[in-house]
């Protein structure tokens, strides 16, 4: 497939039919993340997010790892200064990443074939869907730093997890494997190389960037507000959103194809 190809200073966006690939693009470091990085990836995204004709988007790194969370070499100094802000740190650069990723308007896939730790790991699961490889790993390594998980891991831990199994993992800090990952619920498919991982990624991708892509995103966050919610809220929530569907553009066509006899044409709008 050709692919448009944009190099930044640290990420590579490439756009396909229907949908585009976000690379981190620091390997030499394992893709650790500098301030440039952090920053460029939420323009990329708010950019792919603008643009209609991207309708699925794909998160990966290069290299040998996914991601390996902050680049403690880029924080040196301000440790020899004296106690580093990681409050401000988080708020203003990590924060905005994880909003981005879970605020995206169009599903959102991360392809993990190696390590994804600390805040590596905050972005995959910021994803909708995950594609490990056999030899890839998720590693809670926050508490190996005496810290706890940002960029809205905790978040998504306890809702994927539960409380007791999130709790155990991030205590131990111990990397996931990648069969166990699919065991747990964080992993969707795990394929045996990365070759089969990436060809399994654009089915995906292509499968999602045809489909519906307001109802995608629309049930990403109603079963977010869902996974907290009574069963009365639920009710008024699906309602809700069922009555802004009705209104699409892709419901009306989905209902005359069907009365056609023939496959529905989403344009995601």
């Amino acid at each position: 497939m050709m692919m448009e190809r944009r190099e930044w200073q640290t990420i590579v966006v490439e756009r396909g039919q229907g949908w585009a690939s976000v690379t981190l693009n620091r390997p030499e470091a394992l893709n650790a993340l500098t301030e440039t990085m952090r920053r460029e990836l939420v323009e990329a995204l708010e950019t792919l997010n603008a643009d209609d004709e991207v309708r699925a988007v794909m998160l990966t790194g290069a290299g040998r790892a996914f991601s390996v969370g902050q680049d403690l070499a880029e924080m040196s100094q301000s440790y020899q200064a004296g106690p580093p802000q990681l409050g401000r740190l988080v708020r203003d650069q990590y924060v905005p990443m994880a909003e981005a990723l879970h605020n995206l308007a169009k599903p959102t896939v991360a392809l993990v074939h190696g390590p994804a730790a600390g805040g590596g790991l905050s972005l995959a699961l910021a994803c909708d869907l995950r594609i490990l490889t056999a030899k890839a790993t998720l590693v809670p390594a926050f508490i190996k730093v005496g810290l706890t998980p940002d960029t809205g891991a905790t978040y998504q831990l306890v809702r994927q997890l539960g409380p007791a199994r999130a709790l155990e993992w991030v205590w131990s800090g111990r990397a996931l494997a990648a069969q166990e990952a699919l065991e747990w619920g964080l992993a969707h498919w795990v394929e045996e190389d990365e070759a089969k991982a990436r060809a399994r990624a654009e089915k995906v991708l292509a499968e999602l960037a045809q489909g519906p892509t307001r109802a995608y995103v629309e049930i990403r966050h109603l079963l977010d507000r869902a996974s907290h919610a009574s069963w009365s809220e639920a009710l008024v929530w699906e309602t809700e959103v069922q009555d802004r569907l009705g209104h699409t553009e892709d419901h009306r066509e989905a209902v005359e194809a069907f009365l056609a006899k023939r496959p529905p044409r989403f344009r995601g709008r």
